[in-house]
C-alpha cells in the first residue's frame, strides 16, 4: 500500500494527531520552567495543599476546607485538591503545582474536538481543535498553577457531558456532579455555572429534552454537591462564623475580593468588553500579549459570524454554547476591573463560535489556505515571542525567579538558630519560605506574628526565626539576609558571605 494511499485512508485520524502533538509540544518544551520562578498565588495553593496532604489541616488550621482562607480573602480549593496525588508523587515542587493546569488545557482541546464532532461535524471540529491547541491564552494558562484558570476546563467539561445527555438523558446525572465541582474552582463560576443550569434546566423542561423527573433529580444532585460553597458564600456575604460539616470546614474569611469590584457602570462594562473580548488583552504578561490577544485578534470577525449562525440556527447544542457565552459576558457586570483570569469563561464559547464561523465560511481551498495561513503566521509570531529570551527574562523576573535558591540557602545558612531577615520586596514572601522550607503548618500557626490580622491581605511579620521587611535590612542585626540584587549594595560592605542568584542574594551579617 503506498503512502499516499495510507495518508488518504488516514487523513482524519493523522489530522487530529498531529495538531494534539502541537498542542502538547507547545506546552510542555521547558515546563515547568517556564515561567521560570512562582507565582506566590501558584506557592499558596501549592503549600496549602502539601499541608491538608500531610497533616490535615492548611496554614489557617482548617481541616477539608470547601474554600481555602489563604492570604485572608481566600482562595478557591478544587486546584489543591486536584494538586494532591502529584505533590504525593513528586513532592512539592514548581512541577507539581503546575502539572493540573497543563491536564486540563489539553483536555479541553480533545472534549473541544468531540462536542463539536457530534453537533457540528468533522470541519467545525477540526478547526476548533486547533484554535483552542494554538490559542495564546490556553497556552499560556497551561504553564501556571493559577486555581482560576482550572475554571474554564471544567466548565467546558460540564458542559460536554450536557451535550452527551441530548443523546441519552441519564448523562444529565454525570454532568450535575461536574457542574457541581466546578463551582469550586473559581469564585466566577458562582455567577456563571449558577445562572447557566438554571437556564438550562428552564430550556431542557420547554424543548421536553429529558425527562422532568430526571431534571429534578439531577438539580437536586448538583444542589446537594454544591451546597457547602452556597453556605460558604452565605457565611461571608453575612458575616456569619465559621461552620463544620464532620470533617468538612466551612470559613469566615477575612474580606471578598469580590466585593471590591462593586459599582460598575456602563461605561466600565464597554471598557471590559473592548479589553478583553475586542483587544483581547489585559496588559499583564503573565495573561497576554498585545497585537496576538487571547485568541488572536483576527478571530474577532469570524467569532462574531460564528454567533449569528448559532443564532440562526437554534438547535439545542447552538443554545447550550449561546447560554454559556451569555453567562459568561455577565463577568464584565460582576467585576469592575477585571483581567483575563477573571473573565475567562468567555474565551472557550469564543474559540467555538470562531470554529463555526471559519467552517461556515470556507467555500474554496483558496479561502481555506488563505485561513489557515494567517493563523499559522499569528501562531508563529506568537511562539518565537513567548519563548524568546526577552519575554523569559521579564516573565521570570516577575515569578521571583532564584527567590527559592536564595531561600534554601539562606534556610541551610541559619540552621534556624539564627534570624532570617527576607526582603519586602516580593509578593507575600512568607508563602515562598513556607513552601521551599515545606515548614509544617502547626509550626506556622503558632509563631507567626501578622501586620494587620484577620484582614483581606493579611502581612506577615515572622514566624519561626523568618523575618520580613526591609527596615531590617538598614539595621544590619546579626543575622542572615535574602535581599534583591538591586539592593544589594545597601548590605554587602557588612556582609561577611555573600551569594549572589539571578535574581536573589543571601548575605551573612556575624
Amino acid at each position: 500500500m503506498s503512502i499516499k494511499l495510507i495518508f488518504n485512508k488516514n487523513k482524519k485520524t493523522l489530522l487530529f494527531i498531529l495538531i494534539l502533538l502541537t498542542a502538547v509540544l507547545t506546552r510542555i518544551i521547558i515546563f515547568p520552567s517556564h515561567p521560570g520562578g512562582l507565582n506566590q498565588d501558584e506557592a499558596s495553593i501549592g503549600y496549602d495543599a502539601w499541608a491538608l496532604l500531610n497533616y490535615g489541616i492548611d496554614r489557617n488550621g482548617c481541616t477539608l476546607p470547601v474554600h481555602l482562607i489563604a492570604w485572608g480573602s481566600g482562595q478557591n480549593v478544587l486546584y489543591a485538591y486536584l494538586s494532591m496525588p502529584f505533590i504525593a508523587l513528586f513532592g512539592l515542587n514548581v512541577f507539581s503545582v503546575r502539572i493540573v493546569n497543563l491536564i486540563f488545557s489539553l483536555l479541553t482541546i480533545i472534549a473541544v474536538y468531540f462536542a463539536l464532532k457530534r453537533f457540528k461535524g468533522y470541519k467545525t471540529a477540526i478547526i476548533a481543535m486547533a484554535l483552542t491547541s494554538i490559542a495564546p491564552w490556553n497556552i499560556m494558562l497551561s504553564r501556571w498553577g493559577l486555581e482560576s484558570n482550572l475554571f474554564p476546563a471544567m466548565f467546558l467539561l460540564s458542559i460536554c457531558a450536557l451535550l452527551k445527555a441530548l443523546d441519552n438523558y441519564k448523562f444529565v446525572y454525570p454532568a450535575a456532579m461536574l457542574f457541581a465541582l466546578t463551582m469550586y474552582s473559581y469564585g466566577s463560576a458562582y455567577l456563571v455555572v449558577t445562572l447557566f443550569c438554571f437556564i438550562s434546566f428552564i430550556y431542557f423542561i420547554v424543548k421536553r429534552l429529558v425527562p422532568i423527573k430526571t431534571l429534578i433529580l439531577s438539580s437536586l444532585l448538583f444542589f446537594l454537591l454544591a451546597l457547602p460553597i452556597y453556605l460558604f458564600m452565605i457565611i461571608n456575604v453575612f458575616q456569619l462564623d465559621s461552620i463544620s460539616l464532620g470533617m468538612i470546614s466551612i470559613p469566615h474569611t477575612y474580606g471578598s475580593r469580590i466585593a471590591t469590584q462593586s459599582g460598575i457602570t456602563v461605561q466600565d462594562f464597554f471598557h471590559n468588553i473592548n479589553q478583553n473580548v475586542i483587544m483581547q488583552t489585559d496588559n499583564n504578561q503573565r495573561n497576554s500579549f498585545p497585537f496576538y490577544g487571547c485568541l488572536y485578534v483576527i478571530s474577532l470577525p469570524l467569532c462574531i459570524y460564528g454567533i449569528t449562525k448559532c443564532i440562526k440556527k437554534r438547535t439545542p447544542f447552538d443554545f447550550i454554547i449561546l447560554n454559556s457565552f451569555f453567562c459568561s459576558v455577565l463577568l464584565f457586570i460582576y467585576y469592575k476591573a477585571p483581567n483575563i483570569n477573571r473573565v475567562n469563561a468567555v474565551y472557550l464559547p469564543m474559540i467555538i463560535f470562531t470554529a463555526i464561523g471559519i467552517s461556515s465560511f470556507i467555500k474554496s481551498k483558496i479561502q481555506l489556505i488563505s485561513i489557515a495561513a494567517a493563523y499559522s503566521i499569528c501562531f508563529a509570531g506568537f511562539t518565537m515571542q513567548y519563548f524568546g529570551d526577552s519575554y523569559r527574562q521579564s516573565i521570570s523576573a516577575e515569578f521571583y525567579d532564584s527567590f527559592d535558591e536564595a531561600i534554601i540557602k539562606a534556610d541551610e545558612l541559619s540552621q534556624g538558630t539564627q534570624n532570617v531577615y527576607v526582603t519586602a520586596n516580593v509578593n507575600m514572601p512568607y508563602i515562598y519560605v513556607l513552601f521551599y522550607t515545606q515548614t509544617p503548618p502547626a509550626e506556622f500557626i503558632n509563631t507567626v506574628q501578622y501586620a494587620n490580622p484577620k484582614s483581606q491581605f493579611q502581612i506577615v511579620n515572622s514566624f519561626e526565626n523568618y523575618i520580613f521587611g526591609n527596615s531590617y535590612i538598614t539595621s544590619r542585626q546579626k543575622g542572615v539576609y535574602i535581599i534583591d540584587n538591586y539592593n544589594l549594595g545597601i548590605i554587602q560592605p557588612y556582609a561577611s558571605e555573600i551569594y549572589t542568584y539571578d535574581n536573589f542574594s543571601v548575605a551573612v551579617i556575624k
